[in-house]
C-alpha cells in the first residue's frame, strides 16, 4: 500500500466515520454499534489475562454471524494444531456481537475497533498477533497498513470476487490492488475465484485454492441432531415420505401448499415440516390458514403435548433450521421468488432432494447444483407438484438424488484442513 493512498484514505476515508458517528446519533443502527464499542479496550484487555504472555496468538477477523459461522471450523483446527495458541475472535456487526453464544477454550471474543490509526496501534499493542487472518472480506487499511509496516503476516480466508463485485474490482483495480497486496497469501474458494483475484492481487505464487470452510461447518451441523433427537425418535415423521420447508415466505408457501395437501391425502405415510422465515403471530397464522386442511401443530404445542400423529408441523421458533433437515429426504428452500434463495448446502449435506425457486442466482452452490443437474429450480405451483410427486412415487430416484446431493457437500469438505495447512507457512515467529 503506497503513503500516498494511506494519507489519503486517513484524510478523507477516516474523517467520514467521524461524522458518521455524529450523524449516527439519529439513527439506531449506528447508535448501537458505537455504544457497543465502549468500554471495549479495557474489556479486551480484562479478556487478554487469560492468555499466559508466552502464548502465541493468532488474530481472526469475522465481519457478521455469516462469517462467524464459516470460520468456526478453521478456528478449531487451529486449536486443535497448536494446543498452546489463544484465538482472538474480532467481529465488527454489534448484532452478531451481542446476540452471540459462543464459550471455546482458548477464544477470546471482541468487537473490532473503528479503523483510526490510534484505535489500530491500540489494538495491535493489545493482543500482539502472530498472525492475522481475515474471513472473506471486511478488509480496513490502516489495519492492513500497520501489519504490514510490523511485518506481521495478514492472510484472506474463504475469498471470492462475486459477480456482484467483479465489476467495481475491475473498474477500481489500482485501488484494490494496494490494499490486497498487503496480504501475505489469499485462500481462495475455488479456482474460478483464484483467477478473479488475479486481477488485483500481485503475487498470483501466494493464491491458494482451498475450498469453501462453509462445507465444513454445514457437514458439522448436519452431524449434529442432539437438539432433535426427540423430534427424530417421535414417530411421527418417516424420512422418505417427510417434506422440509426451508426459511419459507408466503409466495413459497403458496407454490407447495397445494401439492403438500395432495400428498397428505394420498400417501398415509407422508409429513411436512415447515420452517418459514419469519416466526411473527400474522405469518404462522398465514400458513396454518393456507394448510388448515392438513391439521397444522406447532412445534411449541407439540413439545408440551401428546399427539397420535403429527402430519404438518409448523416451527415458531429460531434456531433448528439446519437439524431439522434430517427428519426429511425432500427439501424446498425458500426466497427464491423475491431477493433470492437461502441456503442450500444445509439439506443437501443431510442427503435431501433439493428444490428452489427461480431467483437462485445469488447463491454459488445453488447455481452450481442446478448446472450439474443435482438441485431442481422451481418456476410454480405445476413444476413444485412434479417434483414432489416424482420424488413420492420412485423412491429410487429420490434416493439417487439425495446420494448425489450429499456426494457434492462431500466433495467440498476439508477447506479447514487445508487452509490451515496453508496458514502454517505464514506465523510470525518473532
Amino acid at each position: 500500500m503506497t503513503f500516498s493512498f494511506f494519507l489519503l484514505y486517513n484524510v478523507v476515508r477516516v474523517p467520514l466515520f467521524v461524522l458518521t458517528g455524529i450523524a449516527g446519533f439519529f439513527n439506531a443502527k449506528i447508535r448501537k454499534t458505537i455504544r457497543g464499542r465502549k468500554g471495549l479496550f479495557d474489556q479486551l484487555e480484562v479478556a487478554l489475562e487469560q492468555a499466559p504472555p508466552s502464548s502465541r496468538r493468532i488474530w481472526v477477523h469475522m465481519s457478521s454471524m455469516g462469517e462467524f459461522e464459516q470460520g468456526l471450523p478453521l478456528v478449531a483446527e487451529l486449536l486443535k494444531r497448536d494446543p498452546q495458541c489463544w484465538i482472538v475472535i474480532s467481529l465488527f456487526s454489534p448484532s452478531a456481537y451481542k446476540n452471540l453464544v459462543y464459550r471455546q477454550e482458548r477464544t477470546i471474543l471482541t468487537y473490532l475497533p473503528f479503523d483510526s490509526l490510534r484505535n489500530v496501534r491500540r489494538f495491535i499493542d493489545k493482543i500482539h498477533p502472530a498472525l492475522q487472518i481475515i474471513i472473506r472480506h471486511d478488509i480496513w487499511p490502516n489495519y492492513q497498513y500497520i501489519l504490514r509496516k510490523r511485518r506481521i503476516s495478514s492472510v484472506l480466508v474463504d475469498a471470492s470476487i462475486s459477480d456482484k463485485h467483479l465489476g467495481a474490482s475491475r473498474r477500481f483495480r489500482p485501488l484494490y490492488r494496494q490494499v490486497y497486496a498487503t496480504f501475505a497469501a489469499i485462500c481462495a474458494v475455488s479456482e474460478v475465484h483464484r483467477q478473479r483475484l488475479l486481477s488485483i492481487y500481485p503475487h498470483e505464487e501466494n493464491i491458494h485454492v482451498c475450498g469453501d470452510t462453509r462445507y465444513d461447518r454445514v457437514y458439522e451441523r448436519a452431524l449434529d441432531t442432539k437438539k432433535i433427537e426427540w423430534l427424530l425418535e417421535s414417530g411421527h415423521f418417516v424420512r422418505d415420505k417427510c417434506f422440509i420447508a426451508g426459511s419459507s415466505w408466503p409466495v413459497d408457501e403458496k407454490t407447495f401448499a397445494p401439492a403438500v395437501l395432495e400428498a397428505l391425502r394420498r400417501f398415509a405415510d407422508f409429513s411436512a415440516v415447515i420452517v418459514p422465515h419469519e416466526i411473527d403471530a400474522e405469518h404462522l397464522e398465514f400458513i396454518e390458514q393456507l394448510l388448515s386442511a392438513g391439521s397444522v401443530v406447532r412445534l411449541s404445542e407439540l413439545a408440551h403435548s401428546s399427539f397420535d400423529r403429527v402430519r404438518i408441523l409448523l416451527i415458531d421458533s429460531y434456531g433448528l433450521l439446519a437439524n431439522l433437515y434430517a427428519l426429511g429426504s425432500i427439501a424446498y428452500i425458500g426466497g427464491g421468488f423475491g431477493v433470492g434463495v437461502h441456503s442450500v448446502l444445509e439439506p443437501a449435506a443431510h442427503g435431501a432432494a433439493v428444490s428452489y425457486g427461480p431467483n437462485h442466482l445469488n447463491s454459488p452452490e445453488a447455481r452450481e447444483m442446478t448446472t450439474q443437474g443435482i438441485g431442481v429450480p422451481i418456476a410454480d405451483e405445476e413444476e413444485f407438484h412434479h417434483f414432489l410427486f416424482d420424488m413420492l412415487e420412485n423412491p429410487a430416484r429420490l434416493a439417487e438424488r439425495g446420494q448425489r446431493t450429499k456426494e457434492y457437500v462431500m466433495r467440498n469438505v476439508g477447506a479447514s484442513q487445508r487452509t490451515a495447512a496453508v496458514l502454517s507457512n505464514y506465523f510470525n515467529h518473532t
